[in-house]
């Protein structure tokens, strides 16, 4: 993997004569946690799909995880994860038919599950309510397991768009204590 996890050259993205991103030029080094700030309707959703891959760029490079966003989509949405500010988990399924949902659309076998299982247990705080259903969960231990939803296939990069959107002051420091361990301690580049 790249000292540099995502690199970002003048990237710009129009639709027909809208300029939605103009320009754009950073770089986020591996774990490190890059904050991407703007007003409203400032581009950042834009950017963040096409670094996702989801989007193509009009003009400008970028690569993620060391892959060229406009050549090489699909690698790159192999070993990225990402978490909206709109919850993206299922709210009839417990917390755990949650993460082996998620597991088994990143291709992990059993084993790997069991053992990202137990880790997004323990990482996200979420022992205790694995048979819980999701629905019924405060905000801040959702967000804390579509954290791990995210992470369960052990992507080296991350994207967050406003994850701690309508979460307590609490449940928000607790969600930064996590990123920050992953940052700092497995490495993972976090936009």
């Amino acid at each position: 993997m790249p000292e540099n996890s995502i690199v970002v050259t003048d990237l710009t993205r129009t639709f027909g004569r809208f300029l939605a991103v103009d320009h754009v030029t950073f770089e986020v080094r591996r774990g490190e946690i890059f904050g991407f700030l703007g007003a409203n309707g400032a581009g950042k959703s834009t950017t963040i799909r096409m670094l996702c891959g989801l989007l193509a760029a009009t003009s400008g490079t970028a690569t993620v995880a060391g892959f060229d966003i406009n050549r090489e989509p699909e690698k790159i949405k192999e070993r990225i994860g990402y978490m909206s500010q709109a919850f993206s988990l299922y709210l009839d399924l417990t917390v755990e038919e949650n993460i082996r949902l998620f597991a088994g659309i990143y291709g992990l076998d059993r084993l790997a599950t069991t053992k990202r299982l137990e880790w997004i247990l323990s990482m996200a705080g979420l022992k205790g309510y694995e048979s819980s259903l999701t629905g019924r969960l405060p905000m801040g231990v959702r967000q804390r397991l579509a954290l791990g939803c995210a992470l369960v296939h052990r992507p080296r990069v991350l994207f967050l768009d406003e994850p701690t959107s309508g979460v307590d002051p609490i449940g928000r420091r607790n969600f930064w204590e996590i990123l920050s361990r992953l940052a700092r301690e497995e490495g993972v580049a976090i936009l």
